[in-house]
């Protein structure tokens, strides 16, 4: 199974510290590298952070909030293996009557223009003034969107069921 290892990291740290084999020399701010033995000054390592240390300051600047509490991953069904098998025969008769969900986008009264949108726009940077593009390749796309969709609607009246 491929893992990617650099998953979640900005690229300037991957640029930075990527295909590096073991520890980067430190050097002390008046050392270039060039005429000093590494054997030159004993406590260098000592006052030198460690990479995890460094990355961290490095990507302090770009935190502006606290940190944000992790959903569980708790089966939504709990231990109840019986509700878990009756949602998804739920779910699969759903799909083959090919229910599609209100207000998720998926129908073409709910398209700009009737027709199914080839990209959604999304804007980001901090004043949401950068704006990106993502491909909404129907043949990919629709069909995923649409059993997600159906899948939250089974498990949202599920979810109501128990309560």
């Amino acid at each position: 199974m491929y893992r990617d290892d650099c998953e979640g990291i900005h690229p300037d740290v991957i640029e930075e510290y990527y295909g590096v084999h073991g520890f980067p020399a430190s050097r002390r701010a008046h050392q270039t590298g060039a005429g000093h033995p590494a054997d030159e000054e004993d406590d260098a390592d000592e006052e030198s952070p460690t990479i995890v240390e460094s990355i961290n300051d490095q990507q302090r600047q770009h935190i502006h909030h606290e940190a944000i509490s992790v959903p569980s991953h708790r089966n939504s069904f709990g231990t109840n293996d019986e509700t878990r098998e009756q949602f998804f025969v739920v779910l699969a008769e759903v799909v083959a009557k090919q229910i599609t969900p209100p207000h998720c986008r998926l129908t073409p009264d709910e398209w700009e223009g009737e027709e199914y949108p080839i990209f959604e726009t999304i804007c980001a940077g901090r004043r949401g003034s950068k704006e990106l593009q993502v491909s909404l390749a129907e043949p990919i796309w629709f069909h995923r969107a649409k059993l997600w969709c159906q899948a939250l609607l089974v498990l949202t009246v599920f979810l109501a069921d128990r309560k």
